[in-house]
């Protein structure tokens, strides 16, 4: 599997179009170049088992971020998905050592609240949830509560908000559309402050809906959003008004920060330079 991944990479790094990024220089070069920079991450490190060599083997492909469970728990700690959280293992808190140790950041979107917590806790470098939202805003396992999203950014972390279809939805927006996204953004952005948040729209280009339809069981969704809670109701939409994918989310985003009186300093750190901080220390 991880011969097979290492494949992969090095077939997409090779695509003159794209600029595979492995140091915080590499992107401002891809963008002087004028080509698309991207970064090798993975949502979850169940394919480390208990080799913590893997973790260097990954970073030697090029990877430069890795999650600590997707949603179903593994050896290192447990996912958003579990009835009962039991936070790192003692594995899982060498992994995260490993980690901090070779220059991965660290991603814990889709682990279990003390599991963040304990991973928080643990690295000696800011983590990040890259792409997330409020649970005080709508309860759903998906999202984080307060004191998650304080534990990030107290130790100079970055939470983004996530718009993936019937995620980031509020009460005051029960049809998921960028202003549901936006009512998220300003929450966290109140809750913790303007240099720890920004953006991980976490959306596709095609039938975004149509493939969690396809993947639900194997993804959770039902669980994780709080589907049947009482007030949890929300119209299901075909795609997410104004996220519809991440051209168009890009442009909307901004626009939205332009028309509600963003600052362009401010602007700029939740654009990109909130994301550029926290990779710098993570990777270095």
């Amino acid at each position: 599997m991880l011969h097979d991944l290492g494949m992969r990479l090095c077939d997409l790094a090779h695509q003159d179009f794209l600029f595979h990024c492995l140091r915080i220089d590499d992107i401002q070069r891809a963008h002087d170049e004028g080509r698309m920079a991207w970064i090798a991450t993975m949502e979850g490190a169940a394919m480390i088992e208990h080799d913590l060599d893997r973790i260097d083997i990954l970073h030697g492909f090029g990877l430069r971020s890795l999650g600590i469970t997707y949603s179903e728990s593994n050896a290192l700690g447990n996912g958003l998905k579990e009835d009962r959280d039991g936070g790192l293992t003692k594995f899982g808190k060498k992994a995260v050592e490993r980690m901090n140790k070779v220059g991965l950041l660290i991603d814990c979107s889709h682990c279990g609240d003390q599991t963040t917590l304990d991973t928080v806790e643990w690295s000696e470098k800011p983590i990040v949830l890259s792409h997330i939202g409020a649970k005080a805003l709508w309860n759903s396992n998906r999202l984080a509560p307060d004191n998650v999203l304080e534990a990030v950014a107290a130790k100079g972390g970055v939470i983004g908000i996530e718009c993936a279809p019937h995620t980031t939805l509020t009460k005051n927006h029960r049809s998921h559309n960028l202003d549901a996204f936006m009512e998220h953004f300003e929450y966290v952005r109140d809750l913790v402050g303007i240099d720890h948040v920004g953006f991980g729209p976490d959306t596709v280009y095609g039938d975004h809906v149509g493939l969690h339809r396809t993947y639900a069981a194997s993804l959770s969704l039902k669980e994780s959003r709080g589907a049947g809670k009482p007030g949890q109701e929300y119209e299901e939409v075909e795609y997410v008004e104004g996220l519809e994918n991440p051209t168009e989310g890009s442009k909307n985003i901004l626009r939205w920060l332009v028309k509600n009186g963003y600052s362009d300093a401010d602007i700029k750190k939740v654009m990109g330079a909130n994301a550029l901080r926290v990779m710098s220390e993570a990777w270095s």
